[in-house]
């Protein structure tokens, strides 16, 4: 079964248009790599991801952001194991919210969240919902 990890954090310096549209890129390119599904969201510097996939390729990808000093802050909402995939239907597997569409299936996660039996649900569609609301 695929699996999934949300998580917020916040970058150390803020980022250029330059710097946003290459970190992008390269998030999109080795995620898709990976079999990585997901979206990345940057605003006002800070970060929301969520990624979608197998475990073990999850929690690699995880670890790296982690250890990345271009990040601080880092906290993770959510790290548990889902049915399907909410954003396997983009053709590169990995997309950046900006557009209503990519909001539609970040709205869709947010549902699957008040569904499952989280911790703190309350306070992760909050959190996510700001995100959304800042776009």
């Amino acid at each position: 079964m695929p699996h999934t990890l949300c998580y917020v954090s916040s970058a150390k310096n803020l980022l250029s248009n330059l710097d946003i549209e290459h970190l992008f890129r390269v998030n999109k390119r080795n995620n898709t790599e990976l079999n990585i599904s997901g979206i990345l969201v940057y605003n006002h510097g800070n970060f929301l991801q969520i990624l979608e996939g197998d475990e073990q390729m999850v929690n690699m990808i995880f670890k790296k952001i982690s250890q990345d000093q271009r990040h601080t802050n880092i906290i993770k909402l959510i790290d548990t194991t889902i049915e399907e995939r909410i954003f396997v239907d983009y053709v590169s597997g990995f997309v950046i919210v900006e557009n209503s569409k990519t909001l539609d299936q970040l709205k869709k996660y947010l549902k699957w969240i008040k569904k499952a039996e989280l911790n703190s649900v309350d306070k992760i569609i909050n959190i996510v919902e700001n995100f959304i609301a800042k776009k």
